[in-house]
This record gives C-alpha cells, structure tokens and sequence, in this order.
C-alpha cells in the first residue's frame, strides 16, 4: 500500500460502515453511514500517519529505496 492508498482508507475508515436500507426502515435512520467506532478510528489515524511519513519521505528522499526494503519489496 502506498502513501494515498493509506490516505484513502484513513479516509473510508472515518467515514463508518454504511447503512442499509433495512436498517433506516426499521430504526428510522436519516444517516447514510454509521459512526466509526473506536477501533475504526485508530485504524484510520495508523493509515494517515503511514501516508505521512511515505510523503515525507518522497519528498526528502526521492531516490531513496530503503523504505521499500523495509517492507521488503
């Protein structure tokens, strides 16, 4: 996974499971998606972070492949 694909499910994961059709029926739900809950959240801040610290590091260090060693690609 590379730095925007680390953004974009820091991105899905604050954005919360959606809701079914059956769920706003039956409980009268007006909202498209649930809230994200703890876990969610600190999956989500993990992924923003990793998406950090790849921009960072292609900024400073375009040539550099010791973060793709690392992850042992």
């Amino acid at each position: 996974m590379m730095g925007p694909d680390h953004f974009r499910e820091g991105e899905r994961l604050l954005a919360g499971q959606p809701v079914s059709d059956e769920d706003r029926t039956e409980r009268g739900v007006t909202e498209t998606h649930w809230p994200p809950t703890t876990r969610e959240l600190a999956e989500a801040q993990v992924h923003f972070l990793a998406a950090l610290v790849a921009a960072t590091a292609e900024d400073k260090y375009p040539l550099s492949v010791a973060w793709q060693k690392a992850v042992g690609w």
